[in-house]
């Protein structure tokens, strides 16, 4: 017996029923973006299929994001530019010095040097110590001082 197989994407017809989200959905998609909601939550609170929620996400065909991806990438950007502000004020208002230690590593990524931060390649050079100096001279080129 052959199992049916399901399908995972929509039909020309289906793809044209999709819904044009109103400015009022796209204010309320923004303000849950700033509040920090997830988009599943974001998706299920207007009503959306996952198939819907993905088409209104991407991007147009000249790279442009589309009303949805903007407004929520409008919305996050609120949401940590409110963040920023706060830990400004506690450290201004209050001399916190943990707001500027927070404020200096995560925003402003001062002492982080050039290069030199977490997502600089490592490299990890291991070399065999039971080895006497003339096997190492087979192995590498090594130049003697004389």
């Amino acid at each position: 017996m052959q199992a049916k197989r399901r399908r995972t994407v929509l039909t020309k017809k289906e793809q044209a029923a999709l819904p044009v989200l109103p400015s009022e959905a796209l204010d309320i998609a923004r303000e849950l973006a700033t509040e920090g909601v997830r988009e599943h939550t974001i998706r299920r609170t207007l009503g959306l299929s996952p198939a819907q929620w993905k088409k209104l996400k991407e991007d147009s065909e000249e790279g442009e994001l589309s009303p949805l991806a903007l407004a929520l990438e409008e919305g996050r950007a609120d949401g940590a530019g409110e963040i920023v502000a706060f830990m400004k004020n506690k450290m201004l208002a209050e001399g916190s010095e943990r707001a500027a230690e927070w404020l200096a590593d995560r925003v402003f990524k001062i002492n982080k040097g050039d290069g030199n931060g977490d997502d600089a390649p490592r490299v990890l050079i291991q070399i065999n110590a039971a080895l006497s100096p003339e096997d190492y001279g087979r192995v590498i080129n090594v130049q003697y001082d004389q």
